[in-house]
């Protein structure tokens, strides 16, 4: 079943400052988008580039936001998922879990919630012969997940809010702090011993969703291994990854 792209509503965003709210606002515009490919650099150096890399119509487009930073601090920080298990939830267009594909993960699941942003990934994932490393799946956090993995990677929406139904884009920009909490409550059953939960986020985001704060209040150790200040694109301040252990 097609799903159905539609306004934000005020409720939709009643967890935010009004700052907080134009911003999305903004950035769910600038992602209604037609059927896009792009040609990205993995590494910044031309060591790899995925030519035609797919941004299907109604998913978040990495490289409109911070996911294309993402994939090259993954890319030059290999040590998280080299010859490793990895899963990544929220794959959207799959470059996260491509990029450890191509540069050394032993093997990927890729996971999301909409049926979109599945299929965008599997037309990547077969684009770029990674198909006996990545394996793709529609699911809830991890309800369709029982492995275990030394590496879990969830690009989590970075605003507190209540995305309306079958809005894929709406669903990568917002969510309720209360799902943050839970995925983190149910990694802990998802991490082999020394695994580590990476999870990137925004400075404009909130407390309510930072990673580093949530996680040591529900008795993780974890640090910031990344802080990138961004200066040109629609996301632009500071940039995190956040690095949490058991």
């Amino acid at each position: 079943m097609e799903e159905k792209q539609m306004n934000l509503k005020t409720e939709n965003l009643s967890l935010m400052t009004d700052e907080q709210a134009s911003f999305v606002r903004s950035q769910w515009e600038a992602h209604q988008h037609p059927d896009t490919s792009v040609d990205f650099d993995i590494s910044g150096f031309g060591d790899r580039i995925l030519r035609e890399f797919q941004i299907q119509r109604g998913v978040w487009d990495p490289f409109k936001a911070s996911g294309g930073r993402h994939a090259r601090f993954l890319a030059n920080n290999t040590r998280l998922f080299w010859n490793k298990n990895v899963l990544e939830i929220g794959s959207g267009t799959g470059l996260l879990g491509i990029v450890m594909a191509l540069c050394g993960a032993k093997r990927v699941i890729m996971s999301d919630i909409s049926e979109r942003a599945v299929r965008n990934t599997e037309d990547n994932v077969n684009r770029f012969v990674v198909n006996s490393i990545c394996d793709v799946r529609k699911s809830d956090l991890f309800e369709q997940v029982p492995e275990t993995f030394d590496m879990i990677l969830w690009n989590i929406p970075f605003f507190p809010g209540h995305p309306p139904e079958g809005d894929t884009i709406s669903a990568s920009m917002i969510m309720p702090p209360v799902l943050l909490r839970r995925f983190l409550s149910e990694s802990r059953h998802h991490l082999k011993e020394g695994g580590a939960i990476v999870v990137p986020s925004y400075s404009f985001g909130g407390e309510s969703m930072d990673p580093l704060s949530v996680g040591t209040s529900l008795g993780f150790k974890g640090e910031r291994t990344w802080i990138y200040e961004s200066r040109r694109g629609i996301q632009q301040g500071q940039l995190y990854i956040t690095e949490l252990h058991v």
